[in-house]
This record gives structure tokens, sequence and C-alpha cells, in this order.
């Protein structure tokens, strides 16, 4: 494992609960977008936030 690898896993370890899942929101939306070029998700990423940090 790089040291680059190292320390994405180490910032991931301390993220909280929260952070975890608002962070695994937005990487499934940005990988929706790559399907769809056009696609605009600043406002679904805004409600996932909302949601998570009220």
């Amino acid at each position: 494992m790089s040291s680059a690898g190292r320390i994405e896993r180490q910032v991931l370890e301390e993220l909280s609960e929260e952070e975890q899942t608002l962070l695994k929101r937005v990487l499934q939306i940005e990988r929706a977008k790559l399907n769809v070029s056009a696609y605009d998700a600043t406002d679904d990423l805004l409600a996932v936030v909302k949601e998570i940090i009220p």
C-alpha cells in the first residue's frame, strides 16, 4: 500500500458515522453524474447535506 493510500484510509477512519454516510452519498451522486453528462447534482447534494446536517 502506498503512503497516499494509507493517509486516505486514516482520514476515512477518523470520520464520524454521519460524515461517512454523507461521503458515501456524495460519491453515489458523483458516480451517477458520470453516466449523465448534463446532470447538475447541486440540488441533490444540498438535499443530502441538509438531511444529515440539519
